[in-house]
């Protein structure tokens, strides 16, 4: 195939990758701008503040795109967009850069997440899988390399970095979760997967740690642990593997990582390289 494109506009970054292989997918360039869209939503009003800031990077992927010669270029938001009562407004906005802008639901983003997550963790069939992003949480049951369940939880890493990191935190939107989707607990999960940029933050501090060594519970507990004291080691391992963008919602996005691990009684984590963007590459892709 011909070179493609594919820009996320999430909560925390907007991300541009260009691809120069689909099979297997190989990633030629990556660039990611921490505008946190979802810290200008003031009570389901999108700033145009955040407009503005979102639509300027984007201003400058066309450019990178251009000087790639890439054409065949796919564009979504995920969760900044919903529960807004100015949505039209966002999605015209960011509209002016040229780009065709799909606003996913959380029901499309988990099913893209999930085709992401099999490029490299297919030999897992049946389990459960999650994404902590910035704004949001993907839940996700599977059978038989086939989802069974998929819930879209409205908090992620930025939205708990105004929340204390406390276990107690995501105890409770996990319980709020399994009330409106039982089935997600139908499946017991010995080893789960991590999708997108929190499960990869913390899979790059654990190897910077702890060296080939598997991520259990009782591990990323020990990190979030020495982040929250401001361990020297732990904060300077942190700086060498992990982007500055990240580095705020690292913590609270662990916090919640870790819940999830509790929650499912899961003893190890498994981090995919897939997400939401090399699954939405593929289904748009499919010959």
């Amino acid at each position: 195939m011909s070179k493609a494109g594919i820009i996320d506009i999430g909560s925390n970054t907007v991300v541009l990758i260009i691809y120069d292989s689909i099979d297997p997918i190989h990633v030629e360039q990556y660039y990611s701008e921490p505008v946190r869209l979802v810290s200008y939503n003031h009570d389901g009003h999108m700033a145009q503040e955040g407009i503005d800031k979102t639509l300027e990077v984007l201003q400058q992927y066309k450019e990178i795109l251009k000087d790639a010669n890439v054409t065949d270029v796919g564009a979504f938001i995920t969760e900044p967009w919903r529960h807004l009562d100015n949505t039209e407004e966002l999605l015209n906005g960011l509209g002016k850069s040229g780009f065709v802008i799909e606003p996913l639901s959380g029901r499309q983003e988990a099913e893209y997440d999930f085709l992401g997550s099999r490029m490299d963790c297919s030999d897992i069939e049946t389990g459960n899988a999650f994404d902590v992003g910035g704004g949001s949480s993907e839940l996700i049951s599977f059978r038989n390399g086939e989802i069974q369940e998929a819930l879209s939880l409205p908090i992620g890493a930025v939205r708990l970095c105004q929340l204390p990191i406390d276990p107690s935190i995501p105890e409770q939107y996990l319980k709020e979760a399994f009330v409106k989707a039982p089935r997600l607990l139908d499946i017991p999960s010995d080893t789960i997967i991590g999708i997108g940029g929190t499960a990869r933050a913390t899979g790059l501090l654990a190897q910077e740690l702890y060296p080939n060594e598997p991520i259990t519970l009782s591990l990323v507990e020990t990190m979030l642990e020495n982040l929250l004291k401001e361990d020297p080691s732990t904060i300077t391992a942190m700086k060498n593997v992990i982007s500055p963008g990240r580095w705020p919602v690292l913590a609270p996005g662990m916090n919640m990582l870790a819940g999830i691990m509790r929650a499912y009684h899961a003893k190890n984590l498994r981090v995919s390289e897939g997400c939401v963007r090399e699954g939405y590459l593929i289904a748009h892709h499919k010959n």
